[in-house]
């Protein structure tokens, strides 16, 4: 199986203007078909071994020897996807550093704990960084939006303050957050804040990259979808495969902010004039669904507002 272990890997394309980046006047977003906008570019996921285990590893494999002159860093939120990948470069002899973030002064203590935890009992070095309310509010935001044209997840915007601590030119910083969303009329995709971190990296000349949004693993974690789960997973299928990790209750990390994340939130939509967010997926689902509108509702301009 070819895969493409590129970093900065940008795998849509905006209709209106042919590009990875968000037309900034004019563009077409639609509450009711947020997928219209934009495309995949890449062939349709289907395909993944038996094993994700095995997948992973192998995916590690190469990712390591292709880029063997590189350092890593993993950035560690504390779940178990992140966790996962850290565990396929460990097991493999694979050298790297990792990262955490502590947020405002230490909402997220809880959820981090278990990075700090997994790095100590293997001897990895473990970095953490502070993202404060002031700098979120003043750097992080305003930043996000310019560099990645995020709109709407503050925790994807969050997230971005950890590159300004990746500053060697041989260093990869990796992420495990491109996993399958799930639209419940559309189907599988990517809601567009998660790549745009790619956007982001490639703005600020970073060099990233994420395992979740290559192919067999995409498939793996589209296999455990399960609505009634947080994060719309289950996470059953990580665990068995890597018994050795720390099961753990499904946190986004943000579970002690609700005061702030309706400050975050305007700020945000504040520093923007992009009330939507697109739907990445590839057409087929995009015309799946305009079919199924046509048939129920018939077609009104409503449904471009």
């Amino acid at each position: 199986m070819q895969i493409d272990l590129s970093l900065n890997r940008v795998y849509w394309e905006y209709i209106q203007n042919n590009s990875y980046l968000r037309p900034k006047q004019s563009y077409i977003c639609s509450a009711f078909m947020p997928s219209l906008g934009c495309k995949v570019t890449v062939p349709e996921y289907k395909r993944r071994g038996s094993s994700f285990k095995s997948d992973l590893n192998q995916l590690v494999s190469m990712f390591a020897k292709k880029y063997s002159g590189y350092k890593f860093v993993l950035a560690l939120s504390g779940g178990i996807d992140s966790e996962v990948t850290a565990e396929s470069f460990y097991t493999q002899g694979i050298p790297f550093r990792a990262i955490s973030q502590r947020l405002f002064d230490g909402t997220n203590d809880f959820d981090i704990g278990y990075a700090a935890k997994y790095c100590k009992d293997r001897e990895i070095d473990l970095e953490i960084v502070n993202l404060s309310m002031n700098k979120m509010i003043r750097k992080t935001i305003p930043e996000a939006v310019e560099h990645g044209q995020f709109t709407h997840s503050y925790s994807q915007v969050a997230l971005t303050n950890i590159f300004d601590y990746v500053t060697k030119e041989n260093e990869i910083i990796i992420f495990s957050g491109h996993n399958p969303d799930f639209h419940r009329k559309i189907g599988v995709g990517w809601w567009e804040d998660s790549p745009n971190i790619i956007k982001y990296a490639i703005s600020r000349n970073k060099n990233f990259f994420t395992f979740t949004s290559l192919e067999p693993i995409f498939c793996h974690y589209a296999a455990a979808f399960d609505a009634d789960q947080p994060g719309d997973k289950n996470n059953d299928f990580i665990y068995e495969a890597f018994p050795q990790l720390t099961r753990r209750v499904k946190m986004t990390g943000w579970e002690k902010n609700a005061n702030i994340i309706p400050v975050l939130e305007d700020k945000l939509f504040a520093t923007h004039n992009n009330r939507r967010q697109t739907f990445i997926t590839w057409e087929r689902f995009t015309l799946q669904y305009m079919r199924q509108i046509f048939k129920d509702k018939g077609f009104k301009e409503e449904y471009y507002e």
